[in-house]
């Protein structure tokens, strides 16, 4: 949208110069000449040029509205033609479509990947076998002492 910004302005100077050009009346400078009453002279060029280059400045500006908004809506997945709908049928329909894709764009962001100093996830409740060998394993590695080994062993004996 920034790019097309200095486009426009530069658009709307040139615009404006050919405006004041072509509205400057030729007898600029001398006496207004006398209008005959029974002429009709019908509506002024100028008048005809600014209606022409309004018309034009607002096609500009809707086709202008509805690829942008059919761009952003394609970016965060939305559907492209609901985004030119609601463009073109409401007010304020570029800025629903910019908040929608906005919303949208941060609620479709995956979650980041676990990093490795994660914990790993929770594995099913080990069996009453496994659990006996691990303080099997921690008795003979000398973690635990026989007291200690005595004791758990009587405490996983005593769930089953």
């Amino acid at each position: 949208m920034s790019r097309i910004a200095p486009v426009l302005a530069g658009l709307g100077g040139v615009l404006t110069v050919v405006a004041i050009g072509v509205m400057t009346p030729a007898y600029a400078g001398r006496p207004l000449p006398v209008d005959d009453p029974g002429s009709d002279q019908g509506i002024p060029s100028g008048f005809i040029f600014l209606f022409v280059l309004a018309l034009l400045a607002s096609i500009g500006v809707g086709i202008w509205k509805v690829s942008t908004a059919r761009g952003m809506a394609r970016q965060s997945g939305m559907d492209p033609d609901l985004a030119t709908k609601m463009t073109l049928l409401s007010d304020d329909g570029l800025e629903a479509t910019y908040l929608a894709s906005s919303l949208r764009q941060t609620s479709v962001v995956p979650p980041p990947p676990p990093d490795a100093t994660s914990a790993p996830a929770p594995e099913a409740a080990p069996t009453t076998a496994g659990r006996l060998t691990e303080l099997r394993s921690l008795l003979d590695r000398g973690l635990v002492t026989q007291a200690e080994y005595d004791e758990r062993r009587k405490a996983i004996i005593d769930t089953v």
